[in-house]
């Protein structure tokens, strides 16, 4: 599997762009086009010949889905979140005028639901939905054999802001819980900042839980 990490956003979100190998022509996914400017990662995409197949978002904050029609009307390829993150998703337009000022289109429906359990194919590569509700109701982790993308549920060294519409301490808190139960070497690719390890952070994240019960 090949991962490529691009920051996008003004505010530094990760968009990953994932391929099951680096052989040119294969499938790959968008994992958060964060911003309507998606030029580094799209010649990324095409410099490298990948095909790509679907958009799969980690959840609907604006800076991890304001590009996900511009990359859709690209590749014409369907567009995943999870359904409890409709309210946000439907405010990407106005909390984008009111966090930056700048004026995007209202986002077109998803193309399709993630749900607890549901498991997605790239081409050898599977990824299992985690639902990790906390940051926003319908924030996922997409856990794969020794990769998981965290969103903005876990980063290195910190945890995702549950003070944002819809965010809920008490749900954060048994998301955290439930992924401190990911084998130590997993890597972690986080919606913003550096990869890291589920040892580095079992061991360093001060703000992880320590009862796991």
């Amino acid at each position: 599997m090949r991962i490529k990490a691009i920051v996008v956003s003004q505010i530094g979100a990760n968009c990953y762009v994932v391929a099951q190998d680096a052989d040119k022509g294969n499938d790959a996914v968008i994992i958060d086009p964060g911003d309507i400017v998606l030029d580094p990662v799209f010649a990324y995409i095409e410099e490298e010949g990948l095909n790509v197949v679907a958009i799969w978002n980690t959840h609907a904050h604006f800076d991890h889905v304001m590009g996900v029609d511009v990359a859709r009307a690209r590749y014409r390829v369907p567009a995943y979140v999870h359904e409890a993150d409709m309210p946000i998703w439907n405010q990407v337009a106005d909390a984008t005028l009111q966090m930056f000022g700048r004026t995007v289109p209202p986002l077109a429906p998803p193309d399709g639901y993630f749900t607890e359990g549901q498991v997605l194919s790239l081409g050898d590569e599977t990824f299992t939905i985690w639902h990790t509700p906390g940051h926003s109701p319908g924030s996922v982790c997409l856990v794969g054999g020794d990769v998981a993308f965290t969103g903005d549920t876990l980063f290195a060294g910190t945890i995702g802001a549950t003070h944002f519409f819809l965010g809920d301490p008490k749900a954060m808190e048994q998301s955290l819980k439930r992924l401190m139960k990911l084998p130590d070497d997993m890597v972690l690719y986080p919606g913003h900042g550096h990869r890291t390890t589920m040892n580095r952070e079992r061991m360093s994240n001060p703000y992880l839980p320590v009862d796991v019960d």
